[in-house]
């Protein structure tokens, strides 16, 4: 437990660093997320009663406890082409940053490798791929959560962020190419974190077995 805790701040400080640009020598310049997107969005929650809206659904529909700093390869909920149709829903293309904008989950984002649509708790941001690499955004994002959730206080959205407020906030850009080496290093970095996350809680599981298949041979006893 000791080291997963270690590792994740590991990764959170390197991370970090990279994206400070404090000490940056290269050339940098700062954009709003307006400034950097072809399209910004919030979703659309079809009517709950209407069935045509769910039963048989084979479009996948988002919603914020699903958005965890994590790249979106499936939905737990499904809604139909009706929904779309007729309920204002929208289509989010892949590799698109989408930012949980509602209570409790408000800051949190993540990035979808499928097209989707979301409910209305969702911010969804299509990045002109010109000025921004898509991870690099949602790496800056990750790394902004605290002053996302900072901003999000007061606005009348249930504690929660909004349009309003995402298209103004400001985001450091150095060249694309920069961004991609900046991407590629946090790739690994995260691969190898998550690899040791997923394979500690395994090694703590095997080694409870162990000690009770040992416990349990030591106290049986031969009548």
């Amino acid at each position: 437990t000791s080291e997963l805790t270690s590792r994740k701040k590991q990764y959170s400080f390197y991370r970090d660093k990279l994206l400070s640009f404090e000490d940056e020598v290269y050339q940098v310049e700062w954009k709003t997320i307006q400034d950097i997107s072809v399209k910004i969005v919030t979703g659309v929650t079809p009517k709950k009663s209407c069935e045509d809206y769910y039963l048989k659904g084979t479009i996948p529909w988002l919603r914020t406890n699903e958005v965890k700093f994590n790249t979106i390869t499936t939905t737990e909920k499904y809604v139909t082409e009706k929904a779309v149709e007729e309920t204002g829903l929208k289509w989010i293309l892949p590799n698109s940053i989408i930012i949980a904008i509602s209570g409790a989950t408000a800051g949190r984002v993540a990035m979808n490798s499928i097209p989707l649509t979301t409910n209305q708790h969702c911010c969804s941001i299509s990045v002109d791929e010109r000025m921004v690499n898509y991870k690099y955004l949602y790496y800056l994002l990750d790394s902004r959560y605290e002053d996302l959730r900072a901003i999000s206080n007061g606005d009348g959205t249930r504690g929660g962020l909004s349009l309003r407020l995402l298209k103004p906030y400001r985001i450091c850009l150095p060249s694309i190419e920069r961004q991609k080496k900046i991407v590629n290093v946090l790739d690994k970095f995260n691969q190898i974190t998550n690899d040791i996350v997923n394979g500690i809680p395994a090694e703590i599981e095997a080694r409870k077995k162990q000690y009770e298949y040992y416990r349990d041979k030591l106290l049986t006893f031969k009548m």
